[in-house]
């Protein structure tokens, strides 16, 4: 049965297209830095240096071996080579090797999660992460949005241009959506240790206690609203598409309603 926050927003129930949105809201839930796709990031100028020099080393390596053959000029060129191949390997690990190797470092870890969230279920930890945003009110809206952006994203208008909606990102929307539901967790965690705390009943410890949940509620109200509006957002989209969906068939409508009836008036 749909969850209060879910008829609100009036999600569908989940599906699997649904599966690489919600494993992204559940590691922003987990407070796990977004990490870009690989396509996005720049590889450093003194890496695409090390890989040239790299195989110049190669290629100035096999001219010596075929110079040593019987053609000793050959060879001292392939030296030559070969020691400015080293030379220039050698500067570029010790200027550059710590910056090389973060950039080797955030590609992999790009790449597995890319692949985590492109694979054909949730891993562990994302279930048992929405298995716990479904227990509170700020993780159940980050949920919501996450099927929201599913539907948003799996609509035929979406990939079109219309003037009609403002297009915006739905990685960095869920991202902030995210991040909002990640501090009102964060906030409701803190404040449990008050509550349960020996000082619970202490008017400076009441009064803070009633400060926070008063906060909490502020915020989950602007997260809510929130969430609503990329719900309308939504709606709209998908009128529009339903609404072209129909247009695009009206000549042919209008065409096949035309030969109808020049039919029907030959043969009557």
């Amino acid at each position: 049965m749909p969850s209060r926050w879910e008829r609100f927003a009036g999600v569908a129930p989940k599906i699997d297209t649904d599966r690489e949105f919600l494993a992204f809201v559940a590691a922003r839930h987990r407070g796990e830095p977004r990490l870009p796709h690989p396509d996005d990031l720049d590889m450093p100028a003194e890496l695409r240096i090390r890989t040239g020099a790299t195989a110049l080393a190669w290629v100035s390596a096999a001219i010596v071996a075929v110079g040593l053959t019987g053609q000793p000029a050959l060879a001292i060129l392939g030296g030559a080579l070969l020691a400015c191949a080293l030379v220039l390997l050698l500067t570029v690990t010790l200027s550059a090797g710590e910056s090389i190797s973060r950039y080797r470092d955030l590609r992999t870890r790009a790449v597995a999660y890319e692949s985590q969230l492109r694979s054909g279920q949730l891993s562990t930890a994302d279930s048992d992460t929405l298995n716990r945003m479904i227990l509170c009110d700020e993780g159940t809206l980050s949920y919501c949005a996450a099927k929201i952006a599913s539907e948003i994203a799996r609509d035929p208008g979406w990939a079109t241009d219309s003037a009609a909606f403002l297009p915006i990102d739905l990685w960095d929307e869920l991202a902030e959506i995210g991040a909002s539901a990640r501090q009102i967790a964060l906030d409701r965690e803190a404040a449990e240790k008050p509550e349960g705390g020996r000082l619970r009943s202490d008017p400076d410890i009441r009064a803070l206690i009633t400060e926070a949940k008063s906060d909490r509620r502020t915020a989950l109200s602007a997260l809510a609203a929130r969430v609503h509006g990329f719900a309308d957002y939504r709606d709209r989209i998908q009128r529009l598409s339903a609404r072209d969906v129909r247009d695009r068939g009206a000549l042919e409508r209008a065409t096949r309603l035309a030969s109808d009836e020049q039919a029907r008036d030959r043969l009557t």
